[in-house]
């Protein structure tokens, strides 16, 4: 009788441990979102410094019932060019590889150094040229990515028109409207790679209440943003 006690008492020990190791692995299960881009991804512009990328982790969590882990490398004043420089990083393209998203919003700093930081009149030659240079570093930017994960679907923010004090608003406008149809065309060529329009977020609405300074969004201004990430995964992915 004691043996059989001992017996159903190990029975129940080990039971235990081995749920106990399943529940602690389900509970530290993440998924991961993984961030490139210049200042308006690392958030410039919000206090916390959490821009859109925050209100997109939120809504994917609230979906998933599961945590985001969040490698943001957005840094400030980066252009395409940069960017191709980052992944040559093997720290930055491990963390591609475990990414179940990727967010990449590139190229305002490619714009304004097209035009030589100077709106009006634009230099329509110079800027053609950047534009150029911009597509094909942005389709080398996809080509690693999809090198380093090729499941992962990526979603590609298109340019806002922050340049409205300017006489001729309507031509820039027509300037970064023709920069985001460059931006879909490269999108397109790669699987499950996606387009976020953000142009139309600001149109027709007051600068200083989306605003933080001529440029950068303030938190509601990245709120916006980050509605429309969250609606375009969710639509793309079947998610709502």
């Amino acid at each position: 009788m004691k043996n059989i006690i001992f017996l159903l008492c190990m029975i129940l020990i080990l039971f235990g441990t081995y749920t106990g190791i399943r529940g602690s692995s389900a509970s530290t299960k993440v998924i991961n979102l993984v961030a490139l881009g210049d200042s308006i991804t690392h958030g410039v512009g919000d206090p916390t410094n959490e821009g859109y990328i925050e209100g997109v982790k939120e809504k994917l969590e609230e979906v998933h019932k599961t945590p985001i882990k969040v490698s943001n490398f957005a840094i400030p004043r980066y252009s395409t060019d940069k960017v191709l420089e980052q992944l040559q990083d093997k720290k930055i393209n491990a963390q591609i590889k475990k990414g179940k998203y990727i967010i990449l919003y590139i190229g305002t700093n490619d714009f304004r150094k097209s035009a030589n930081y100077q709106f009006n009149p634009l230099d329509v030659k110079r800027i053609n040229d950047g534009k150029v240079r911009f597509t094909t570093n942005l389709t080398k930017i996809l080509e690693s990515i999809r090198k380093n994960n090729s499941a992962a679907p990526i979603f590609v923010l298109g340019l806002y028109q922050p340049y409205v004090e300017y006489a001729n608003r309507e031509e820039i406008l027509s300037t970064i409207k023709d920069w985001n149809d460059e931006i879909v065309k490269v999108a397109d060529h790669f699987d499950q790679t996606y387009f976020v329009a953000t142009l139309d977020l600001f149109q027709e609405k007051p600068k200083s209440t989306y605003f933080s300074d001529s440029l950068h969004p303030n938190p509601a201004g990245y709120q916006l943003i980050a509605e429309r990430v969250s609606e375009t995964v969710l639509k793309e992915l079947s998610l709502n």
